[in-house]
């Protein structure tokens, strides 16, 4: 009988004491509760939203383009105006000639030598003899007309004439050599024409010698 009392005793003192260690558990429970009991043990997750944003790159700044300077049109200049070159009158050559309205008389004494002219000649008609010279005043305008010809060749001079000076007169006309001094050969020059006297010679020559292939003519109005 007193066996079992002790046996008896014995479990309500395990009881009561095990009740005191649960009494004890549940009133440190609730500080327990208020940790995450799962932050101290898990590792942080790799998206998780605790996680701070990443800091933000400052866009970079682009260079300034830099624009080519613009090109000017380089300034055209006016080209210098050069004057005409003045060309003597004996090289005209082609067009109408304007018409003498009055001979210009500087001399009178070689006014009246040029109307008693002796003749005309070329020096390449070597044989043919002195050419007849016509010389009229038409209405105070000097004309001139005349030939020189044979075998070796033709010489004609037909103008009128622009002035007259102690030692020379100007013509505005026509000189035409024919087959001299070569066969075939055709010279023709028209325009004004200055014949000119020099020392004791009787004979105003063409001082427009050369005009055709480089010879040099000789074409002589005597007196």
């Amino acid at each position: 009988m007193q066996t079992h009392v002790a046996r008896a005793s014995g479990i309500k003192r395990k009881s009561g004491n095990l009740l005191l260690a649960l009494g004890l558990a549940f009133a440190s429970a609730p500080t327990f509760a208020q940790q995450d009991p799962g932050a101290a043990i898990l590792p942080p997750r790799a998206n998780s939203g605790n996680q701070a944003p990443a800091p933000q790159q400052a866009p970079a700044q682009q260079a300034p383009t830099q624009q080519a300077p613009v090109q000017q049109a380089p300034v055209q200049r006016a080209p210098a105006q050069q004057a005409p070159a003045q060309q003597a009158p004996a090289q005209q050559t082609s067009g109408a000639l304007a018409q003498v309205q009055k001979t210009q008389i500087n001399d009178q004494v070689a006014y009246e030598r040029l109307l008693n002219n002796s003749g005309v000649t070329l020096q390449w008609l070597w044989s043919a003899k002195r050419g007849k010279m016509n010389a009229i005043d038409d209405n105070d305008v000097v004309r001139l007309e005349g030939t020189q010809a044979n075998h070796e060749g033709t010489l004609k001079v037909k103008g009128e004439v622009v002035s007259i000076g102690r030692d020379s007169f100007v013509l505005r006309g026509t000189i035409l050599i024919l087959d001299a001094p070569d066969k075939g050969r055709r010279c023709e020059r028209t325009g004004d024409y200055e014949f000119k006297a020099t020392g004791k010679r009787k004979y105003w020559r063409l001082q427009q010698m050369e005009a055709c292939g480089g010879l040099t003519d000789y074409v002589d109005i005597y007196y």
